[in-house]
């Protein structure tokens, strides 16, 4: 996989992922590069929310993913913490993308 020349939008803070993709593929995946899910590589399938709110109003993100390597054989055991942390890595893309204006929604 490649890494791209530009940095991901936590390149501010401390980066915790970088954008890859491999030549053949038409889609790019993330790179996990924090301390706890290091060289994790993962793609995100189809995103979207729950039909019914939460107990504080809001509406649950739901989404698929696949991971494609992981070189370190970390454990995901507690699969919620790993789904909390890529799910805060996919609402600050989305953000970015309702803001800059390249989201596509359907």
């Amino acid at each position: 996989m490649n890494t791209q020349n530009k940095n991901s939008p936590t390149d501010k803070k401390n980066k915790l992922y970088a954008f890859v993709q491999r030549e053949e593929d038409d889609f790019t995946c993330l790179k996990l590069t924090s301390k706890e899910y290091d060289g994790i590589i993962y793609k995100y399938g189809k995103v979207g929310f729950g039909k019914e709110e939460n107990p504080d109003g809001t509406l649950p993100m739901i989404f698929d993913y696949d991971i494609l390597k992981n070189p370190n054989n970390i454990d995901l055991g507690d699969e919620k913490k790993f789904v909390d942390h890529i799910g805060d890595i996919l609402l600050e893309l989305m953000e970015k993308q309702i803001k800059d204006g390249t989201a596509i929604i359907k």
